[in-house]
């Protein structure tokens, strides 16, 4: 009797730490956040779905960009809709608690894909913006330059499907950005961007002339 309960009690013992031993390819779950973006100028309303399921309240038009959006992670299929029935769909890996935008865009032959950039909601200065650049229009080989007023530029020629990294900016100052050899210099007025705000800028233009950066407030 005694013999058999110990034996009972060491199966049970090896049972429990099987168990509990991570297994080397377990994917954690948890919940990330996604925002999706309609980046295709002239483009039809876009419907977005998640592994089939709508996560879009209203079509997207382009430029519109909806609120963060709360889903599981680990990976997903993503997919756009438009009012033709046209799908555009890639599969991606989101990572728990982290924070992302995803982009609707298209090269210059009309083919279209899905881009997933990592946000960084992270503030350490309430009392400046942060600010990053992601530029989505295909149509310029020579890239996009942005610069603080007058000054020399610190993102410099930023390709199609390039995102920059989060800069900090004092207050007051407007942003000018230009297709690098163009001299079309537009601007994004200081008053446009609050101290404590997170912003990601996305360029759309089929011309230097009708470069335009969209702003998004991240938080």
């Amino acid at each position: 009797m005694r013999t058999s309960t110990i034996s009972v009690l060491l199966i049970c013992s090896i049972a429990f730490f099987s168990c509990n031993e991570k297994e080397p390819d377990a994917i954690v779950k948890g919940q990330a956040k996604i925002k999706v973006v309609n980046a295709i100028q002239g483009d039809t309303k876009q419907n977005v779905y998640l592994d089939n399921e709508k996560v879009t309240n209203n079509a997207l038009s382009f430029g519109e960009t909806s609120e963060y959006i709360k889903i599981l992670s680990g990976s997903r299929t993503l997919t756009f809709t438009d009012t033709n029935n046209l799908n555009t769909n890639t599969n991606f890996n989101f990572v728990p608690a982290l924070t992302y935008s995803t982009f609707l865009v298209s090269d210059r032959n009309g083919n279209r894909e899905i881009l997933n950039y990592e946000d960084n909601l992270s503030t350490s200065d309430m009392a400046s913006a942060k600010i990053r650049f992601i530029n989505l229009t295909p149509y310029f080989t020579t890239g996009v330059n942005v610069s603080i007023q007058t000054g020399s530029p610190f993102v410099n020629a930023l390709l199609f499907k390039e995102s920059s990294n989060y800069y900090t900016l004092e207050a007051g100052a407007d942003l000018k950005y230009n297709v690098v050899g163009s001299g079309n210099i537009k601007t994004i007025l200081a008053s446009e961007l609050s101290p404590g705000k997170i912003y990601s800028v996305w360029f759309s233009g089929l011309t230097s002339a009708n470069l335009q950066a969209h702003l998004i407030v991240d938080n």
